[in-house]
């Protein structure tokens, strides 16, 4: 086992070494993190060759402590975390996104989802001949797109809402009530005209 752990710290080592050379000289606060990860390595693998039992799980946690700082620093090295990236959401249980557009962009944890509209996304067909059956169709389009980015109607923070006609407003709104339970913060507005003259479009903003 404390070979192993002996291998395992010299291959981190070597991975730092790789990063340190192509860091940018200028940033002299990041380099010398990169120098003393460095170090602490080196020492890492010196203590791998001892073999006594009694050494064992301090080389394991020593490991474990440098790794977890080569992450943290390889972080800084690329300017991005996993979770900073943008990510791309798709799903066929929502409308197709049929222009320039994602479904939905996840970045910092949090999903950016384009507006809704009451398409079937089965048939592609609008569907709903009243303003309270074309809000369920559009809060079951958001709920899948939620359902696909890892959330539920519970984290969503912000919606906007365009509704064709103002006068629509009490209806959608008892539509609306039931899904969004947690009162996230909304915007809602009437609009001269929505795609494919439908009543009503939702947009949401959630945590995931």
């Amino acid at each position: 086992m404390c070979r192993l752990f002996r291998r395992q710290g010299i291959e981190l080592y070597g991975r730092i070494r790789v990063r340190l050379f192509t860091l940018n000289a200028a940033d002299g606060n990041l380099f010398r993190q990169g120098a003393e990860l460095l170090r602490e390595c080196t020492q890492n693998a010196k203590r791998m060759r001892f073999g006594a039992r009694k050494s064992r799980k301090i080389a394991q946690s020593a490991i474990l402590t440098s790794r977890e700082g080569l992450s943290e620093l390889l972080q800084k090295f690329t300017g991005k975390e996993e979770k900073d990236m943008l990510k791309k959401i798709s799903t066929d249980k929502a409308p197709a996104a049929i222009g320039p557009y994602s479904q939905g962009i996840i970045v910092n944890g949090m999903l950016f989802a384009s507006g809704q509209i009451p398409i079937n996304p089965a048939t592609g067909n609008v569907e709903g001949e009243d303003i309270t059956a074309q809000a369920e169709l559009v809060m079951k389009n958001v709920g899948a797109l939620l359902a696909e980015a890892g959330s539920d109607y519970t984290r969503v923070f912000k919606t906007t809402c365009f509704l064709a006609d103002m006068d629509d407003f009490a209806a959608f709104n008892e539509v609306y009530a039931r899904y969004f339970t947690e009162k996230p913060a909304r915007s809602c507005v009437a609009v001269k005209t929505l795609p494919k003259n439908v009543l009503c479009e939702v947009e949401v903003m959630a945590e995931v």
